[in-house]
């Protein structure tokens, strides 16, 4: 069954007003989460690029949907629910549709328990492109021909609203990575006046090769920049998505201390992996797989 245009108005309000969600200056929802007075698990899945099944195997692998439902568990989702990116199913989009419909469920049942971060893929933007594919607009389409105009009005105000930033005891969590060279707090929470630092949480990669930084890369120094100017330990753990490290052999979908970059994780969901999500309970972070075999 479709998901109603009151239910996502209903999504948004949730995202809107998650408690630990900071107010920007002019009086809306911020960019950043803060659960840091929160002693909740956390339980983090990366890009899922429409695997529902990665997704459902997670939420009902262990306890986890057991602690949901207890308010035992916050479930954060890191962006890029959408967008199968497959080779030779990119254009495939029933499969985004059905992990939207599903995090928008999971947003009705558990509320303020869910959070999900932007990330670059959460557009209809006509200009995002993979292998030429315009993923943004294909999605529009799709969306439109299967669920109307109305629709795709109000994913549109979901994607807008999102967060871009989570911060926790003893965890730092973005789509893409750090702002370069690092950004305050304050300039998170108001993000909205800052098209750059915007772009950077939401498309940074690693830096992966010997030389100077490209302007759409971050270095390790950038990372404990941004954890001193967020008010956080230098060493604090930072969490990302949107750049799976496949070249270096390892397919888990986890990767820590990637390129040598101490306490830093790259988590990817997507088709193909076992359901990875990383686990934080008293400041440990364990990794998990959801489906065995």
């Amino acid at each position: 069954m479709a998901v109603s245009l009151k239910d996502i108005e209903k999504v948004i309000s949730i995202v809107e007003n998650n408690p630990d969600r900071i107010k920007n200056d002019y009086g809306d929802p911020g960019g950043l989460i803060d659960l840091s007075n929160q002693n909740h698990e956390i339980i983090i899945i990366g890009d899922l690029h429409g695997s529902i099944e990665n997704l459902k195997a997670i939420v009902d692998h262990e306890d986890n949907r057991k602690k949901l439902k207890k308010n035992n568990l916050v479930l954060i989702i890191i962006g890029d629910g959408i967008h199968n990116d497959q080779v030779g199913q990119m254009l495939e989009m029933e499969s985004s549709l059905l992990v939207l419909e599903e995090v928008f469920s999971l947003f009705i049942k558990y509320k303020d328990n869910i959070i999900y971060i932007r990330g670059n893929h959460d557009t209809f933007d006509s200009r995002l492109a993979k292998s030429a594919i315009k993923q943004g607009l294909e999605f529009k389409n799709h969306l439109i021909e299967h669920r109307g105009e109305a629709y795709v009005e109000l994913v549109n105000k979901f994607f807008e609203t999102l967060p871009v930033f989570v911060i926790g005891d003893g965890y730092a969590i973005t789509h893409g990575g750090p702002v370069r060279h690092g950004a305050t707090k304050a300039e998170i929470v108001n993000i909205v006046d800052n098209d750059d630092y915007y772009h950077q949480l939401i498309w940074n990669r690693i830096h992966e090769f010997r030389g100077t930084p490209s302007l759409k890369e971050y270095n390790e120094e950038d990372i404990r920049k941004m954890n001193k100017k967020m008010g956080l330990p230098e060493m604090t753990p930072f969490i990302v998505g949107h750049n799976p490290m496949w070249n270096t052999g390892d397919r888990t979908g986890i990767w820590k201390d990637i390129l040598g970059f101490k306490n830093h994780y790259i988590i990817y969901s997507n088709i193909g992996t076992k359901g990875p999500y990383l686990l934080i309970n008293d400041g440990e972070i364990k990794s998990k797989f959801a489906i065995t075999g």
